[in-house]
């Protein structure tokens, strides 16, 4: 292992330790990146997708999802920044009923992709993981989202000091300008 390993377990576990001393600010954090992740998926259906198929219908189902996607997106990474921790529940819904209804438009824009004989495995993927999402955000309090982060930060943190210890452990051992490899 190499130097390298060491920075990626130290950076591993302060992000670590940030979440388990911070968790509100984490999710303030968390909330901005989906929200930046629900703006490149709304672009990357108006761009990528909605090229892909001459069906009038299948292409208003993408300008729709991207559209939504894109202003969900900025909602979320926007009133966070303006409004105080009222939002935040708020905008947990949002992206909730947001990855719900992009889930639900998504089904028949990719049952046409695979009618046309497109690949459609990442879309099929896409669908679960935003019903998985979303039925996650619905049903967990918010006071829930705090632990989940601590729990996260803990594993985080428990896992740089292994990374660290690891690479501490494995490290090439230099005895005259000989490098001896513990084998």
């Amino acid at each position: 292992m190499n130097n390298s390993n060491y920075f990626l377990g130290i950076m591993t576990a302060i992000v670590g330790l940030m979440m388990l001393l911070a968790a509100e600010p984490m999710v303030q954090i968390l909330v901005i990146v989906l929200g930046i992740f629900a703006i490149l998926s709304g672009g990357w259906t108006l761009a990528a997708v909605a090229p892909l198929s001459v069906d009038k219908n299948f292409k208003i189902q993408c300008y729709i999802r991207g559209a939504v996607g894109i202003v969900v997106g900025l909602l979320c990474v926007v009133l966070p920044l303006r409004v105080a921790a009222f939002a935040w529940q708020t905008l947990v819904y949002v992206f909730a009923f947001y990855s719900l209804a992009a889930a639900l438009v998504e089904i028949p824009i990719t049952l046409t992709l695979h009618k046309d004989g497109f690949p459609v495995k990442r879309y099929v993927l896409e669908i679960a993981a935003s019903i998985a999402l979303a039925v996650i955000l619905f049903f967990l309090p918010s006071s829930a989202g705090f632990t989940i982060i601590r729990i996260g930060g803990a594993i985080l943190l428990l896992t740089g000091a292994a990374i660290s210890f690891l690479a501490w452990k494995n490290r090439d051992i230099i005895a005259d300008d000989a490098i001896v490899r513990d084998e």
